[in-house]
C-alpha cells in the first residue's frame, strides 16, 4: 500500500491538472459561443447570396460544364480539414478513417490539400501526395481560405482533377459534429442542394423560374467560371466554420468529460488515502498496546 505522501502527492497533481482542465473548457466554450454567431452571420450572407444566384439562374445555368474535356478517369482532389491542435475527441479520426475507407488504395491517383496541423502530420507520415497546405485561425477569417480558392482555380484552369471532393465536421449542435463529405467539382445542382441543406437554408431558392434578359460582361463563359469560384469559396468557408466550430465543441465536451473522470479519481485518492492514514494510525496504537504489554 503507498504511504500518505506518495497519496497527497497524487492528489496534489490531480487537483492542478483540475485547475488546466477547466481553463481549456472555459477558452472552448467562448470561442464556440464566438463561431455560432459567425455561423448566424453566415447564413444571413448566404441567404442574400442565393437571391443573387436565383437572378443569375434566369439566364446562365453554372451547374453546367464541358462533359467533352472532363475526365472522369483523371486524378482526385481532396481538400481535408482538420484542427491545428489536440484534445477534441475523435473529429480528426473520423475524417481520416472516412477518407481512408474510400481512397485508401487509391494513393497514386490522389492528391491532398490539407486544413490544420494533425491532417498534415497525418498525410505525410503515412506517405501521402500532399500537394499545398493551410493554417486557419480560431476567428475563421473569408480571406483565410483564400489560399485553397486560388489552388482550386488553377487547378481548374489547367484541367488537372476530375474530381474534388472536401471533407470537414458538420456542426449540427454542441452535442453533434459529424463527418461529411462533399463534391466541389464537377459542381452540379443536387450536390449544392444538399449542401444547402446542411446549412439549414431554403432549398426552393435555386427553383427554375421564368428567364429574362441580364446583361454579363465579359462573356457568358468567363462569367459561370468567374462566378464558380465564388460558389467554391463560400462552400469552403462554410466547411472550414464548420469544422472549427465543431473542434471546440468536441473540446469543450472532452474537457467537460475529464473534469469529470478527474472528480472520481480525486474521490478514490482521498479515501485511499484516508484509509492508509487511519491504518497507520491503528498499526501504531497496536505497537503501542503491545509494547506496554510486554513490559508489564
Amino acid at each position: 500500500m503507498a504511504n500518505t505522501k506518495q497519496i497527497r502527492t497524487k492528489i496534489k497533481s490531480v487537483k492542478n491538472l483540475q485547475k488546466i482542465i477547466k481553463a481549456l473548457e472555459i477558452v472552448s466554450t467562448v470561442k464556440l459561443q464566438k463561431l455560432k454567431g459567425v455561423i448566424g452571420s453566415y447564413r444571413a450572407f448566404m441567404e442574400s447570396f442565393l437571391e443573387v444566384l436565383k437572378e443569375v439562374r434566369k439566364e446562365v445555368n453554372i451547374f453546367d460544364f464541358d462533359e467533352k474535356t472532363w475526365n472522369p478517369n483523371g486524378r482526385r482532389l481532396l481538400i481535408v480539414v482538420t484542427s491545428d491542435r489536440g484534445l477534441c475527441g475523435a473529429i480528426n479520426s473520423r475524417i481520416f478513417k472516412r477518407m481512408e475507407k474510400n481512397y485508401g488504395n487509391a494513393k497514386d491517383n490522389v492528391d491532398i490539400f490539407v486544413v490544420g496541423k494533425r491532417g498534415l502530420e497525418y498525410f505525410v507520415r503515412n506517405g501521402r501526395n500532399v500537394v499545398g497546405s493551410a493554417m486557419i485561425s480560431d476567428k475563421v477569417f473569408l480571406r483565410e481560405v483564400k489560399p485553397i480558392s486560388v489552388f482550386i482555380r488553377q487547378a481548374l484552369e489547367e484541367k488537372k482533377y476530375a474530381k474534388i471532393k472536401i471533407y470537414f465536421n458538420f456542426f449540427k449542435n454542441t452535442m453533434i459534429q459529424m463527418s461529411t463529405r462533399f463534391k466541389l467539382y464537377p459542381l452540379d445542382e443536387e450536390s449544392f442542394e444538399t449542401f444547402l441543406q446542411n446549412t439549414g437554408l431554403e432549398v426552393d431558392l435555386l427553383e427554375s423560374i421564368e428567364k429574362k434578359y441580364l446583361m454579363v460582361e465579359p462573356d457568358i463563359e468567363t462569367f459561370k467560371f468567374d462566378f464558380l469560384q465564388v460558389l467554391i469559396r463560400n462552400i469552403i468557408y462554410s466547411a472550414v466554420l464548420n469544422n472549427k466550430t465543431s473542434e471546440h465543441a468536441a473540446r469543450m465536451l472532452a474537457m467537460k468529460n475529464a473534469k469529470d473522470n478527474s472528480l472520481a479519481v480525486l474521490n478514490q485518492l482521498n479515501l485511499l488515502y484516508n484509509k492508509t492514514r487511519q491504518a497507520k494510525i491503528t498499526q501504531e496504537i497496536s505497537e503501542i498496546v503491545s509494547a506496554k504489554v510486554a513490559i508489564e
